[in-house]
This record gives structure tokens, sequence and C-alpha cells, in this order.
């Protein structure tokens, strides 16, 4: 069985087999949100809608961190101290190339303010001003493996749980889908709930762009009108998807330039 973990509210995987494993064997896309020198990296996040599934067809276990007491303290400070070090470093590299490649300028304009100081006190003084790095505002990086717990310190987290984070009108159409053999994936950057693909994502456009709607929910012509542009606008085929008496239905809209 596959170990989702729970953090802050969402829910990942960090072993790249068992992505490769929900990927290829269930049809579970994820979204990647790890980044290595803009190359995309583990971990993945899961949907809830996602784990809900995975979780009712027993293929994976979620569980919650909730007693770091067997992590040693110093060892994060140290941690946390090595890393502030080396980023004040690299950040003070890059500024500083920055500068010099306009410190021409910088000197003309304070010339003309009376500061008679050499283009290196110049540079050394506006590299100081601008390369503050502390605690607060450094960057901190995704972990690409879970932290080492033990499993005194894990908590099962149930699928009651994590359908507090959607709800059970997207369960049941994105279960829908799934079952269809869809690939989903989650589309609120095309104004819908989610996309819709023949295949994987890596090789197929999403076809359809899917809004879960209640039954007794109202939509207004001009909210139909709109999602049915849109869906034309980015060649998806625009649908409305809702439960009617535990059935799962589809409208497709259609737009049709008279």
């Amino acid at each position: 069985m596959i170990d989702l973990v729970f953090s802050n509210g969402e829910i990942f995987t960090y072993k790249v087999d068992d992505w490769a494993t929900l990927r290829k064997q269930h049809r579970i896309i994820g979204e990647i949100v790890g980044n290595t020198t803009n190359i995309p990296s583990l971990p993945v996040k899961i949907l809830p809608e996602e784990a809900t599934l995975l979780l009712n067809k027993e293929i994976v276990s979620v569980y919650e961190v909730t007693n770091y007491s067997s992590l040693e303290k110093d060892k994060i400070e140290d941690f946390e101290n090595n890393l502030l070090q080396h980023e004040i470093i690299e950040y003070k590299k890059i500024r500083r190339a920055q500068l010099e490649s306009v410190i021409d300028k910088i000197v003309e304009k304070r010339r003309k303010t009376g500061d008679d100081s050499s283009p290196e006190e110049i540079l050394n003084s506006e590299l100081e001003k601008s390369t503050s790095v502390t605690k607060d505002n450094m960057i901190w990086p995704i972990l690409m493996q879970p932290l080492n717990i033990s499993e005194a310190d894990k908590k099962r987290v149930a699928s009651e749980d994590i359908l507090k984070l959607t709800t059970e009108l997207k369960c049941a159409v994105y279960r829908d889908l799934w079952e269809k053999g869809y690939y989903i994936t989650q589309g609120d950057k095309f104004g819908g709930d989610f996309l819709v693909y023949f295949g994987d994502p890596v090789c197929h456009h999403a076809i359809f762009i899917v809004r879960c709607v209640k039954p007794e929910e109202r939509i207004t012509p001009a909210e139909i009108v709109a999602f049915g542009r849109l869906g034309t606008s980015v060649k998806k085929r625009a649908v409305l998807a809702s439960v009617v008496d535990d059935t799962v239905s589809y409208v497709t809209i259609n737009w049709i330039d008279a």
C-alpha cells in the first residue's frame, strides 16, 4: 500500500516509485509542486478527490505527523542556520553580478547628488542595501522526501477528514469520470473543476472542462453562455456535471455560430 503524507491541509507523495505507480497503474496525475533549478521535481500534490478515491479503493493510506519529538532540535537549528548562510553567499554573488552590469549608470546618478565615492565603494553600498536575507525572508526548500518520522509519531487520516477539503459532489463526479477510463486533472485555470483527457496529459490535450453543479443550483443564461464560449475559445467541450438520484449526469454546452 502506498503512503501519502497529509501536511497543512494538503496531501503529498514524495517517492518517485509511488508516483509512477499512481500515474501508470491508477491514472492519478496529481500536481508537481517541487522545483530544482527550474526543473519540476517531487513532491507531487494529490487532489483531495484523488486521495478520496484511492482511500476508498484501499490503494493508499494517508497519515499526518502528530509529534516531531523524534527529531533532534539542535540538528534542525543547524540545518536552518547553514541554509541561511549559504543563501546569503549565493544571493550576494547573484546581486553583485546584477549591479556590476549597471554600475556605470549607478555611479553617474550618485555623482549628480555629489557622491564622490569610488565605483567599488558605491557597488558595495548598493550590495549591502539590497542583500538582506533573514530567516523571515529566506527561501525554504521543498523536501524531496518525507522526514524520517517514527510510526509512533504518525496518525492515520480517514477519508472523512479528507472530504472536508472538497465536496461529495466533486468526489462523485471525479470517481465517475475515473471509472469511465479518463485521466483527470484540476481545472481551475480553465474556469472549471476538472480537465478531462482521453489519455495521459503528457501526450494528450484535455477534451472536456467539467464544472460540478448541485441540482438545485441556479445558473443564469449568461453564465451558461460564458462557460460555453470559454470551452470553444480553448478548443474543449464545456460540461456541467451533477448528481441526480445517486447517478452522475452530464450536460455538454455546444457553441454554434449562427
